[in-house]
């Protein structure tokens, strides 16, 4: 992954869960399905904690081939595989061992006020209440959507994301992509983090 591409993927545990939580990396075997869903062909990352459709054509990079660099919450990267010259569309999933179990809206709304304050140009523009299937229970929390920069030198980058908490794990699911990505792209981020599931 390019330097730009790694910094802007993993906003989230970099800049959101420093010293807050302690993390199990335990590593989980996936699998991959491909499902008709509309007129696009999408695969299902799954591992016994959480899933997700993508595109099949998107590429997959897992923990084991991580640099050292990545931080260690981060558990999976899926990105476009028509690679751009600023800023290639992906999504990640980040998972954090909590101290307290805490309902997801309220994980989603702690995350949310550390974006507000950390972020650069932070502008939230969308912010609705979904249903997640978690332990196989259908429960509430926010998708929400949001433009920001990482540093002055950076240019604003869009982005989405779904939280979930099941028992003291937090998850964030989030999609990132330029603010001049084709909507065909864009639709495929949002359907990827809307299909999110804690098993």
């Amino acid at each position: 992954m390019s330097k730009k591409l790694i910094a802007l993927t993993l906003i989230t545990p970099a800049l959101f869960f420093s010293g807050c939580f302690s993390v199990d990396n335990s590593g989980i075997p996936t699998t991959n399905t491909d499902q008709a869903q509309g007129s696009n062909l999408t695969k299902t990352y799954n591992n016994n904690q959480y899933a997700f459709s993508f595109p099949t054509d998107w590429d997959i990079i897992e923990q084991k081939d991580f640099t050292s660099d990545i931080p260690r919450e981060t558990q999976v990267v899926v990105r476009n595989n028509i690679k751009n010259d600023t800023f290639t569309a992906n999504i990640n999933v980040v998972r954090n061992d909590l101290q307290v179990t805490q309902s997801s809206l309220d994980y989603a709304k702690q995350i949310l006020n550390r974006q507000k304050t950390g972020l650069l140009d932070y502008k939230e523009t969308k912010r609705e209440i979904i249903q997640i299937p978690i332990g196989g229970q259908s429960t509430e929390t926010y998708y929400t959507e949001f433009e920001a920069r990482l540093n002055q030198s950076e240019p604003v980058t869009k982005f989405v994301q779904a939280y979930a908490v099941k028992d003291k794990a937090g998850f964030i699911i989030m999609g990132a992509f330029s603010t001049q990505e084709n909507t065909s792209v864009i639709n495929k981020v949002n359907a990827a983090v809307k299909s999110f599931k804690v098993n």
